[in-house]
């Protein structure tokens, strides 16, 4: 689940801000499994090419503020990919900030109406980012080991799922996401991304969002990710992917970039799928999976921001074809045609 935490004093009060039904859906799918990514020597580092898995859950933490010790941790913040926090005139980072504790006000959507519980979390260990997963060779990056308290086993548990690597992490962000996949920014408040989720798997891409010098606002490019990572094609938080698909991801970013490159040839089976910009898809060639031979035809966002292909004189069968529409976009990817021959026969 997308668990959203606003925090006040040295309290954190949760709140999902998603209050629709199709948004509380997109949380009880983040329940499941949490989605992989190929990551690893053969897909990230400084080659950056091939198929990358993606997940359909956000999976973050808000956070704003924690106590040590016993004491308030006082103006904690992100600096690029770390926490940092002051107490009792001292600077606390790394491995200073173990043992931290956070406290939160957490809203179950999975009932209703929505029940509250105060949840407790601590962070158990930071370590720094692998350079496996710094393709952009930036540094700066901690990784922390967030445990909840659960009164039911009395026990301490893991907050995040588990990554392919199985490390059970999180990276933080500045800004917070609310129940549509909208990125809120923010002086006080960030967020806490499980490497199991989106948030976090696009910063490990390389689409970190206090970087500079590639043409672009880095945030719009990993808002982008996001969205194009969940299928999420209209921009309202609702996915349109299962969690394992494999998608190719690159950009057009201009030097140093690209971030993620094509190479040659796309992998074998996959075609393009489509262009993608911050509030999801600019245009779109097929969906990641057909559920309905409906889907083939019918547009797939209620809203008609998005025409598939055929529809309207719109072609979107190509890179090319979504420069035509839209030069500033940046983000594409391919895909294979997934089929769920159960929805489609009607089983």
């Amino acid at each position: 689940m997308y668990i959203c935490v606003a925090v006040l004093c040295v309290s954190v009060w949760a709140c999902v801000t998603a209050e629709t039904e199709e948004t509380a859906e997109v949380e009880r799918a983040g329940t499941v499994t949490q989605g992989s990514n190929m990551q690893g020597s053969n897909m990230q580092g400084s080659n950056m090419q091939g198929s990358n898995m993606q997940g359909m859950n956000l999976e973050g933490f808000r956070l704003d503020s924690a106590m040590l010790g016993g004491a308030a941790l006082t103006h904690l913040r992100v600096e690029k990919g770390e926490l940092i926090a002051e107490q009792d005139g001292a600077t606390r980072r790394g491995a200073s900030l173990i043992g931290a504790g956070l406290q939160a006000q957490v809203k179950d959507l999975t009932v209703s109406p929505a029940a509250s519980s105060t949840v407790e979390y601590r962070i158990t260990n930071v370590e720094a980012e692998l350079a496996a997963y710094d393709p952009t060779h930036t540094g700066a990056t901690y990784l922390y080991t967030l445990e909840r308290w659960d009164a039911a086993t009395a026990a301490w548990q893991p907050a995040c799922a588990p990554d392919t690597d199985g490390r059970r992490v999180a990276i933080p962000l500045s800004g917070w996401w609310d129940g549509r996949g909208n990125r809120i920014e923010s002086t006080t408040l960030f967020t806490l991304g499980c490497t199991a989720g989106v948030i976090a798997k696009c910063y490990r891409w390389g689409y970190r969002p206090w970087l500079t010098g590639y043409g672009t606002d880095m945030k719009d490019m990993h808002q982008t990710c996001t969205r194009l990572a969940r299928a999420d094609y209209c921009g309202d938080g609702v996915s349109h992917t299962r969690d394992g698909t494999l998608i190719n991801v690159w950009d057009n970013l201009p030097a140093p970039g690209p971030v993620q490159r094509h190479g040659l040839l796309p992998p074998l089976g996959m075609i393009f799928e489509g262009g993608w910009g911050p509030h999801g898809a600019v245009c779109l060639s097929h969906a990641r999976w057909l559920t309905s031979l409906g889907g083939l035809f019918t547009n797939i966002c209620p809203n008609g921001r998005l025409i598939p292909p055929g529809l309207g004189g719109l072609a979107c069968n190509s890179l090319l074809d979504v420069l035509f529409i839209d030069p500033s976009v940046r983000m594409f990817n391919e895909s294979y045609l997934n089929l769920d021959l159960g929805g489609i026969l009607g089983l």
